[in-house]
């Protein structure tokens, strides 16, 4: 019926013999299975279908390389274990592993053990679940959400109408990047301090211009800045690790006759890139811009002192 139609609660509720409540338990069931449900405004009743054009969801068969390659991308997430995300993939997982045919399915243990994701100064998210359950539906249904948010520092928390356009994952944390009401232009969102998530039901699009990847290629990070010119050189010792990596898109990297490498990119977030550079210790020296440069002698200094100081 909800191929073909919208429908009200109250029609399906007596077309199936049941009350509205299990219609709409009925409802969120088949969302969370994955079917695409959405919902119309009918005249002085919201009313629900399926997307026009749904099939139902085809089945999945996988041999042992894609299965690998699944299995690979489950580990890549594991810092995310006990959350939606994490849960879901493992659904995945298994439904996947109960089709697959005797010969694949044998080589499923070794599979698993494959893969050893080595992680540090990870983030739970556990206490989230509700929290990601909302930016899940909110993302994939693109619906306003109002998010209480408490900045670092802050006293208070703050109230926001957002617009989540994309969930970003850096540096194992996750982040929402979104259209803020509020302040009346783009933003980005620490999920670990948001405090509470509640769907409106109004719906928003998002730019056709709109891409998260190409926003964050102008950045070395998070920080939002205008891109500069960027040339760090690098000593011998190292010097193979900065050509086997690509460390920014626009990256370009020269070795010298000593067989040092002085790395150059175009990047905004030069705080960023000072703790990155600062992480290389003795092996790195910024040689521009001078803004760059100022900021690392500072913090090099103001480390010194530190260790220094009696």
């Amino acid at each position: 019926m909800l191929a073909s139609r919208a429908c009200i609660i109250k029609e399906l509720a007596q077309d199936f013999c049941v009350t509205s409540r299990q219609v709409r338990r009925d409802l969120e069931e088949i969302e969370a299975e994955g079917h695409p449900l959405i919902s119309t405004d009918d005249p002085g009743e919201k009313a629900w279908q399926l997307l026009p054009g749904y099939k139902g969801l085809p089945p999945i068969t996988l041999n042992r390389y894609e299965l690998m390659s699944l299995q690979m991308a489950r580990s890549n997430l594991s810092h995310l274990s006990g959350t939606p995300f994490s849960e879901d993939l493992d659904a995945v997982v298994n439904k996947v592993a109960a089709s697959l045919s005797p010969s694949t399915a044998n080589h499923l243990e070794r599979i698993v053990q494959v893969f050893a994701p080595l992680r540090r100064g990870t983030r739970s998210y556990v206490e989230k679940n509700d929290l990601l359950r909302q930016l899940r539906k909110a993302l994939l249904l693109q619906l306003r959400i109002e998010l209480t948010y408490k900045k670092p520092y802050a006293d208070k928390t703050s109230v926001y109408l957002v617009d989540p356009y994309a969930l970003v994952l850096y540096e194992q944390g996750l982040y929402v990047h979104g259209y803020s009401h509020r302040s009346g232009e783009e933003r980005l969102f620490a999920v670990h301090r948001m405090k509470q998530v509640t769907l409106t039901e109004e719906r928003f699009e998002i730019p056709a211009s709109y891409s998260a990847t190409d926003r964050y290629a102008k950045q070395f990070g998070l920080i939002e800045e205008s891109p500069q010119a960027v040339r760090i050189l690098f000593r011998q010792d190292v010097a193979h690790l900065m050509q086997e990596r690509q460390w920014h898109p626009t990256q370009r990297t020269k070795k010298l006759k000593n067989g040092s490498v002085e790395v150059s990119f175009h990047a905004g977030g030069l705080d960023e890139i000072a703790w990155w550079v600062l992480g290389w210790g003795k092996e790195a020296k910024v040689l521009g811009p001078p803004k760059l440069v100022k900021i690392v002698t500072d913090q090099l200094a103001q480390s010194l002192k530190r260790y220094t100081r009696r």
